[in-house]
């Protein structure tokens, strides 16, 4: 026959059971967060920007939230940074291309350099529609222009298309 455990014991056991767990879960939370940390902060994901309706053939329409400008040609649409190649001051979009209003740079249309300080063009970003909608791959930065196509529908084509 077992003795009966005594209230002092039972609210000991009691409280040690609930220490552990509350430490098992607070470690839980702690290592789970730094688990994925990496990806919530990552700067490399794919963005939804706008409907493709929304850009019309020759226009520059510029993003400052997500440090991009999308050029939209008659057959063409690509993504490029508005961050100056000198020290990374968000760029002003003019007539003419692009002006940085830190230190004076100025880009042309394509991202190319006019003027320094500044002596690299600015960065493109990867571009895709999906569902009718432009996405940017921001944070990973391309050297050379990336287009996406933009064909005329046919009866049995699809309507866009990387270039």
């Amino acid at each position: 026959m077992t003795s009966p455990v005594s209230r002092r014991k039972f609210l000991f056991n009691w409280l040690v059971i609930a220490g552990l767990g509350s430490i098992g879960t607070a470690l839980t939370w702690i290592f789970g967060n730094v688990w994925t940390a990496a990806s919530r902060f990552s700067s490399g994901s794919w963005v939804q920007i706008s409907p493709m309706n929304r850009f019309a053939p020759g226009t520059l329409t510029p993003f400052p939230e997500h440090k991009i400008a999308v050029i939209r040609s008659s057959r063409r649409i690509g993504a490029i940074g508005l961050e100056c190649t000198h020290l990374g001051c968000l760029l002003n979009v003019v007539d003419q291309g692009f002006f940085c209003p830190c230190h004076g740079s100025e880009f042309g249309p394509l991202g190319q350099v006019y003027s320094g300080p500044a002596t690299d063009p600015l960065p493109w970003h990867e571009v895709t529609e999906r569902d009718g909608r432009l996405w940017v791959h921001i944070g990973e930065k391309l050297t050379r222009s990336s287009w996406l196509e933009i064909r005329e529908p046919g009866p049995d084509q699809t309507t866009r298309h990387k270039a």
